[in-house]
């Protein structure tokens, strides 16, 4: 009778482990796919031009074009860490691009660096102004921001007039467009000084471990003494004054300054970075290195795409279809996390 007893212990252990694979395959997909997709299309856009895409010339020239795009996708992360979205950011980058040059432009200000810095602050003020109205008045930061947006961008062409800045700019404040540091272009420094900076407040800073904090659970949040509303005027601050930078940037190197529709260009592909981002490394987590990620992929596929003779509105297509998975593959994993 012994020799008839049947073991049953192999068969649910075998059970156990199937789940526990499939869920680090999982995990695997989420946290390196978007890392394997961007080198997937290096080699192909490699391959298809050897000529072009392949060099040190173009890498500098994909990097230069998405500088800008990524002070603003940067500066937008840390408020969506907190789960604030700031749609305020393209009329702020207008804003600040024109404020600089008509300033220096008029000679009201004569030094550029003092004109960024002035600048900045403005911004910076703006941007905690939205978070007082977003955290003590209670307005959806989406309906606050939007609204701040075009209050921004009325009072540009108001005082503007709807007249660019063409002529009057001093080299000093355009070469922090068109200069460069050795071989690489002064927007690239600028994105990577952001990049660092925001990196290690976010990651190595206990205000940035809260903002993650109350992204997360702000109720808990409160209720573990977090300033939750003085954070909401920090996030929204830093979104500004990343957002003015892009803007002076922009100035910078198109030698002109600009009172409408300069951050609109930049805005839907930020978000598309940041939420790229989210489903990068950290899934479901808006972090600095993976909005990074992001904006390299967004550059590779449009230096790509230009490289092979694709029509621009086809770019647009695939930005916006990159958008919509980005946003799906983000809600997803949270969703399979809880």
């Amino acid at each position: 009778m012994s020799d008839s007893v049947v073991d049953h212990t192999a068969a649910p252990d075998v059970a156990d482990r199937r789940p526990a694979l499939s869920d680090r395959a999982f995990t695997a997909l989420s946290r390196w796919g978007t890392i394997g997709s961007l080198v997937v299309l290096i080699i192909v856009f490699t391959v298809l031009r050897p000529d072009s895409f392949a060099t040190s010339d173009n890498f500098f020239n994909i990097l230069n074009q998405v500088a800008i795009l990524g002070m603003l996708a940067l500066g937008l992360t840390v408020a969506l860490s907190m789960g604030l979205f700031d749609l305020s950011i393209a009329g702020m980058a207008t804003l600040g691009g024109y404020l600089a040059t008509k300033w220096l432009a008029d000679g009201l200000i004569s030094n550029a660096w003092l004109v960024l810095v002035i600048v900045l602050g403005i911004a910076a003020l703006i941007g905690v102004l939205n978070g007082v109205l977003v955290s003590y008045l209670g307005i959806s930061a989406f309906i606050e921001t939007l609204a701040m947006g075009s209050i921004l961008t009325g009072a540009v062409l108001g005082v503007s007039e709807s007249q660019t800045v063409l002529s009057g700019i001093p080299q000093t404040f355009l070469d922090f467009g068109q200069g460069k540091v050795g071989p690489v272009p002064n927007p690239v420094v600028f994105l990577i000084l952001v990049a660092v900076l925001l990196y290690v407040f976010l990651e190595q800073t206990e205000p940035g471990r809260h903002m993650y904090a109350i992204g997360s659970n702000s109720e808990a949040a409160r209720l573990s003494g977090i300033p939750v509303r003085r954070y909401a005027m920090i996030a929204l601050g830093i979104a500004a004054t990343c957002a003015a930078l892009g803007g002076m940037v922009v100035a910078a190197n198109l030698g002109v300054g600009r009172p409408q529709g300069v951050g609109d260009t930049y805005l839907l592909d930020a978000f598309a970075a940041a939420f790229i981002g989210a489903s990068t490394l950290r899934p479901g987590r808006f972090h600095i290195l993976g909005t990074v990620i992001g904006v390299l992929l967004i550059g590779v596929i449009s230096n790509g795409l230009s490289l092979l003779g694709v029509e621009t509105f086809w770019q647009y297509v695939v930005r916006g279809l990159l958008l919509l998975f980005a946003v799906f593959a983000a809600g997803f994993v949270t969703t399979r996390r809880k």
